[in-house]
């Protein structure tokens, strides 16, 4: 019998390239949207059901979960990937844009996880794949607030994976790098940002390179449900997504701070030109 796998935001981006990945590899689909306008999206791959969800709305996650589950007689896997990205220094935000961060980022993702849990416990198996970031594993600037919601999908998926252990099912992050997905045209920007700020925006996010395609990040999905690694929670994709662990650990994590800290007011060492570059893999390099 075909596995089935639900997929949260799947309109564009990781969501949308892990639907097609999935389904090309035999799985069923169950794919959410939130819009009535984006429930044909999916409809020229046979074996994906379009469901409509707000992942903000938590009131309907366990009815959601039973219906998902009723699509094709059971749930394997479950990929919480919808979210978005506030953008701007702290203090230009309104605390309702952080509030809003949090809910879609961390509190929806949370109440759907609960939804589910029931399932996979009773049948003893299963996969939870929360998508984090890169930026979890270090704060951006002028995007502190993001980094701190998907810094709280990190600990809350290397909790409940020891926590649903006995069970059987696992539970895992994927931490992607910058990538070329709509969720940057769709970016919840603070307002009346102070002049002071705008240097050092311009000056950080020209460090940053256009990314790579969704669909690596699609790759590194399918794997964290299909390798069986039920102990391995996290996955890093892209290449400034590989770069950072790898170097850190190449540092150490207070040199590399200092590293980062430097380069992104300004100061980049040779050392960091070295080890990180835009779009390449760092060098390996001898210390």
């Amino acid at each position: 019998m075909n596995r089935t796998v639900v997929i949260t935001g799947t309109t564009s981006g990781f969501g949308r390239d892990s639907v097609r990945l999935f389904a090309s590899q035999g799985w069923n689909v169950v794919a959410t949207v939130r819009k009535e306008t984006d429930l044909a999206i999916h409809d020229d791959l046979p074996n994906v059901k379009t469901l409509l969800l707000d992942v903000n709305d938590e009131g309907a996650d366990t009815a959601f979960a039973e219906q998902a589950a009723a699509r094709f007689g059971g749930i394997d896997a479950l990929v919480n990937n919808a979210g978005y990205y506030h953008m701007g220094p702290v203090e230009a935000a309104s605390m309702e844009q952080i509030h809003d961060q949090f809910q879609t980022n961390v509190f929806g993702l949370m109440a759907l996880t609960k939804a589910f849990l029931p399932h996979f416990r009773e049948q003893r198996s299963g996969v939870i794949v929360n998508i984090s970031s890169i930026s979890a594993d270090q704060g951006y600037p002028y995007t502190a607030v993001y980094a701190a919601s998907k810094a709280a999908v990190a600990a809350f998926s290397e909790g409940l994976n020891v926590e649903m252990a006995d069970f059987g099912v696992s539970v895992k992050a994927v931490f992607p790098g910058a990538h070329a997905t709509r969720i940057f045209t769709k970016i919840d920007q603070a307002g009346d940002i102070p002049e002071d700020y705008q240097s050092g925006m311009q000056r950080f996010f020209g460090m940053q390179g256009t990314g790579s395609s969704p669909a690596v990040t699609a790759k590194a999905i399918y794997q964290a449900v299909t390798d069986g690694r039920i102990e391995q929670v996290r996955y890093y994709t892209g290449p400034d997504g590989v770069a950072v662990p790898r170097v850190k650990r190449l540092l150490g994590a207070d040199w590399y701070w200092e590293e980062f800290r430097n380069a992104a007011t300004g100061n980049p060492s040779d050392l960091w030109k070295s080890l990180v570059t835009q779009g390449k893999e760092p060098v390996e390099f001898a210390l």
